[in-house]
């Protein structure tokens, strides 16, 4: 977080009182973590109506956030769940990448949780996946899709460059 010379205001007020027992004192402005903390949530939350419900965003930059990735299987059965599972353990072996993999549900639950907690790449696991070691791959703030080898989205992950597969 950077706090910039435009979020801070220094008012200097100098008060000449006569006649009066004036005790000093000091301005004790705290600071702590859990005020950053507060403050990037509070900019990173959007609520918004999808399809007549409510959805909630957390857009915290990729830096911040609990996860790198959600790894989805778009159904738990003829053989995207265990595909899933193997992209998982893919990226958490690599040093400084965390992801995490849910099956339970429906796809747009699952979309939907993810979103909500801030994680900024869905890893989603089909039909296709399996004929061709591609993925869909979802960038949480615009919903954009692409797809892209299994083997590549660890790469980009792993380089932050991921984004860059999108243009």
């Amino acid at each position: 977080v950077t706090i910039t010379s435009e979020m801070v205001e220094v008012k200097r007020v100098q008060k000449t009182t006569n006649g009066e027992w004036v005790l000093p004192h000091v301005v004790e402005p705290a600071f702590g973590l859990d005020r950053i903390i507060w403050h990037l949530i509070d900019h990173a939350y959007q609520k918004t109506n999808k399809d007549g419900d409510e959805y909630v965003v957390l857009s915290l930059a990729e830096s911040v956030a609990p996860y790198d990735a959600v790894v989805l299987p778009l159904f738990e059965k003829d053989g995207m769940s265990e595909m899933a599972t193997d992209i998982q353990k893919t990226i958490l072996g690599h040093a400084g990448l965390a992801a995490y993999y849910d099956g339970s549900r429906s796809i747009g639950r699952r979309y939907a949780r993810a979103d909500e907690i801030g994680v900024p790449w869905a890893i989603t696991v089909d039909h296709q996946s399996l004929e061709d070691g591609t993925v869909t791959v979802r960038r949480r703030d615009d919903q954009i899709q692409i797809r892209l080898s299994s083997k590549d989205v660890v790469h980009h992950l792993r380089s932050g460059t991921l984004g860059a597969a999108f243009q």
